[in-house]
């Protein structure tokens, strides 16, 4: 992919994502859409899987974020089907630890592992009925709600204290 001044498509890397806020954090396009990259853009409930290095993990995409192209550290999944299976409830499956120890396992080479498609072609995954993986993906941004207001909650009471022990020593 040939980078463009002016362009009009983000090109996703690893170093995009931001776990704080689990999703792409894009400053600006770098892509000029043409047939090459309009044949590699990403679709609405694409899930993207980095699946090079030894930090792996799944986002769903969304269309809201621009008009992006995956780097070639990324698997792209699209699921055929959204009424059988719910592309967030299949990244919650391809994030649980349990999921990432067996492609960490399996992966190929030793100094840079790798999943490989065909490792995602043979993992099994357990699909409930739509309801159920509706409940599953709410719960799960739920707890993920949660962690975050923890984490301000700590961050927010450490200034408190130094402040107060600034406070004190004057």
């Amino acid at each position: 992919m040939k980078e463009a001044m002016g362009g009009s498509v983000f090109y996703l890397q690893v170093g995009d994502f931001s776990r704080v806020e689990n999703t792409f954090v894009l400053s600006k396009p770098i892509l000029e859409l043409n047939a090459k990259t309009e044949s590699h853009l990403l679709l609405d409930g694409d899930i993207v899987l980095a699946a090079k290095g030894m930090s792996n993990f799944g986002v769903v995409y969304k269309e809201e974020m621009g008009k992006a192209v995956a780097s070639s550290s990324f698997l792209v999944i699209r699921i055929i089907d959204c009424n059988l299976v719910m592309p967030d409830y299949l990244c919650w499956i391809l994030n649980r630890e349990d999921t990432l120890a067996f492609f960490k396992a399996n992966a190929a080479g030793s100094s840079i592992p790798s999943i490989s498609k065909a490792l995602i072609e043979e993992y099994i995954v357990d699909v409930p009925p739509i309801n159920i993986q509706k409940q599953v993906v709410e719960v799960d941004w739920l707890q993920q709600q949660e962690q975050q207001i923890y984490q301000s909650i700590v961050t927010l009471r450490s200034k408190l204290v130094q402040k107060q022990l600034i406070e004190i020593t004057k």
